[in-house]
């Protein structure tokens, strides 16, 4: 089983060159936030796999978080059977992972959605632009800003954290008002602190404020994850300035393309109605659906299915699922202990999903064994995909195929 521990600012470099690998990155993957929340929710890490795995407590429940890596490159039915236990739930997971391990697990996992975790992808250039009639209202309201205030903008530095902290609690206050989840206003603060609070360890944070009459008015702060994706951490306005809102994600569309990034991952609106309407209105590239997942394996759980049927010298095999290398060895094992007296062997197909060249040699070992014995052997019930790889062999002219 994997061995996680705790973990540091040391490890987040790391970290990141495992998070580059996924072609998906939630917001809850964040090297910040993960390390903000580490204390709180015991969130514990480890590498396995070429993987790096996470989970965390929820009140008395452990979760695992999505792993990190190559998500195309892992034979994830082996990886489940060697290293996660049944029953283990995994949250947070992105869309792609979770057509994989569809794919890969089929009915060994349970999936449930939840629409109020949901990311947000912006597609900056179109943001920085505002063209078109969708993002009329966001465009009417940051000219509108333009246009009524003397504004400036800074850099977010050490000398002005104590002000911007200061700004953050009276907005936080008046959001408060605003929303019905106070408990996560709350947590949304603690994490800002925390950024603060260690803002030179992590060196791919960046974040500017907006100035009228010398005072902040708003502020955004985003991590760079690569060269062309960030998330938006966090961001408040006053709202007794008109179009601020607006303008401040305007603006952090312009200093991220600036700094070469086009895409930004906002985070989820936690079923917040207010939140939602205004994310929405952003016009998302797309969003990035997570989902709940529970690994409940059968007893049985394999890769493939053999079972046989024998009348005499008569034999019939079924295949089901995947004949591939990780169940090649077993399975070839099986099949051949089968076939001792038998002069007419019958594979039937009707269940296989996909063939390896590994399981093509079990195929080949099972006709040479038969034709020792002055028998023969037959192959019906192919699928399209199995008989796409046999046609690009060339074994469909070699076994005997029934259409």
């Amino acid at each position: 089983m994997i061995e996680f521990k705790t973990f540091d600012f040391d490890d987040n470099e790391r970290y990141v060159d495992y998070l580059h690998r996924c072609i998906q990155i939630p917001s809850n993957a964040s090297p910040l936030l993960l390390l903000a929340n580490r204390d709180k929710n015991n969130v514990q890490r480890a590498y396995a796999e070429n993987l790096c795995w996470q989970k965390f407590s929820e009140g008395d429940m452990e979760i695992w978080g999505p792993p990190a890596g190559d998500w195309d490159e892992i034979d994830w039915k082996k990886v489940f059977k060697a290293h996660v236990p049944a029953g283990t739930i995994f949250n947070f997971v992105p869309e792609y992972l979770v057509k994989l391990w569809q794919r890969e697990l089929g009915d060994a996992i349970e999936i449930d959605d939840d629409r109020d975790m949901w990311d947000y992808i912006l597609y900056l250039d179109r943001m920085e632009k505002l063209e078109g009639k969708k993002f009329k209202r966001i465009r009417n309201a940051k000219n509108s800003f333009e246009k009524n205030y003397t504004y400036t903008i800074e850099d977010i530095t050490p000398e002005i954290f104590n002000e911007l902290w200061q700004f953050h609690v009276g907005a936080e206050k008046n959001l408060q008002d605003r929303v019905e989840n106070v408990e996560l206003a709350q947590a949304d603060s603690d994490q800002f602190l925390f950024a603060l609070n260690h803002w030179d360890e992590f060196k791919n944070l960046f974040g500017f404020v907006v100035r009228v009459d010398g005072q902040i008015v708003a502020y955004s702060v985003d991590e760079m994850i690569d060269d062309s994706h960030s998330i938006g951490l966090f961001a408040k306005a006053d709202y007794n300035f008109s179009g601020v809102n607006e303008f401040a994600y305007w603006n952090d569309a312009k200093i991220n393309l600036e700094r070469g990034i086009l895409t930004e991952n906002l985070t989820d609106d936690v079923g917040e109605e207010n939140l939602r309407f205004f994310k929405e209105h952003l016009c998302p590239l797309v969003m990035l659906k997570k989902y709940i997942v529970t690994y409940n394996p059968k007893e049985n759980f394999r890769d493939v299915e053999i079972s046989s049927e024998r009348d005499g010298e008569n034999l019939t095999v079924k295949i089901s699922g995947k004949l591939d290398t990780n169940s090649a060895n077993a399975a070839n094992k099986e099949i051949l202990s089968m076939l001792d007296g038998v002069k007419n062997l019958t594979f039937d197909l009707n269940g296989l999903e996909y063939i390896s060249s590994s399981g093509l040699r079990i195929l080949i070992a099972a006709m040479k064994k038969i034709r020792k014995q002055g028998g023969d052997m037959t192959v019906k019930n192919v699928s399209e995909q199995v008989r796409e790889v046999l046609n690009m062999t060339g074994f469909a002219q070699i076994f005997s195929v029934e259409v």
